[in-house]
């Protein structure tokens, strides 16, 4: 595809009826590497910080750019695109990072400045395990409501497994436990980490192996038995895949409930 697609500012959607159902555009997720050099990256960078800055605090984007320390290693992304149906081609609606440890930093190592975190994931390397951190989750503004932020996160789980990984590594603040662990991770609530990563804020932090995370329900292990196989035969996961999870999960993501009056629908991930 064209990095052009990339660039392209997100539009927002005409208001929908009060009394009836939308269709959602389709939509598909592409894995994609994530080099520094790439106008295409930078787009998506631009992109997730332009959503990041709408609930009006900075987002960690330059450890997946300008941090050396997190970017030596191999670093992945999943970006979703949907059809707008107008000609004009696919518009990048969210995305998510996957930064494989091998000889640099993660970086929950690095922003949550946390002895603890540290020393479980020097733990599970020692035991041979090996480590990704999925990170920088965002969707469109339009596509919040809908679910799609969960699918992208289930599926960075499996992209990090495909790349070697084994531990899934990961942080966020306490309002966004439960939307996490309903995508099967589980975070050391013991171990609250004051004013990480941000000013104010508490983080907690979560490491947990890839098949356990798979395998924690019923809903979780068809739906990334679907991706998995999706990924098999290309870095993509096509409209008729992401519904297919989406269903499993229990997640209503190509529909979406009419909002009253003028309002465009917009509701958290």
């Amino acid at each position: 595809m064209e990095p052009r697609s990339f660039m392209r500012r997100a539009r927002p959607r005409r208001a929908f009826g009060p009394d009836r159902h939308c269709e959602v555009p389709p939509m598909h997720i592409r894995l994609l590497d994530a080099r520094i050099d790439d106008p295409a990256y930078h787009g998506y960078l631009d992109a997730q910080q332009r959503a990041y800055s709408r609930p009006g605090y900075e987002t960690l984007t330059k450890y997946g750019s300008t941090d050396a320390r997190t970017t030596r290693d191999p670093l992945k992304y999943l970006a979703a695109f949907d059809e707008s149906g107008s000609g004009e081609g696919e518009r990048l609606v969210g995305g998510i990072r996957i930064h494989r440890k091998i000889e640099g930093h993660l970086p929950s190592e690095i922003h949550l400045e946390s002895q603890e975190f540290n020393q479980a994931l020097a733990d599970e390397l020692a035991s041979g395990e090996s480590a990704a951190e999925i990170c920088g989750l965002w969707v469109e503004s339009d596509w919040k409501g809908r679910h799609l932020g969960a699918l992208l996160c289930v599926t960075a789980v499996v992209a990090a497994q495909r790349l070697g990984a084994t531990v899934i590594c990961g942080s966020c603040p306490p309002e966004r436990i439960r939307f996490y662990e309903r995508c099967g991770l589980r975070f050391r609530r013991d171990h609250p980490l004051p004013d990480r990563p941000f000013p104010g804020v508490t983080g907690y932090y979560s490491i947990n192996r890839a098949e356990a995370i798979r395998h924690r329900e019923e809903r979780l292990t068809e739906a990334t038995t679907l991706l998995d196989r999706a990924l098999d035969r290309a870095d993509c996961i096509p409209t008729d895949v992401a519904r297919a999870a989406a269903e499993r999960l229990g997640l209503g993501l190509f529909t979406a409930p009419a909002a009253a009056g003028n309002r465009t629908l917009s509701t958290s991930r």
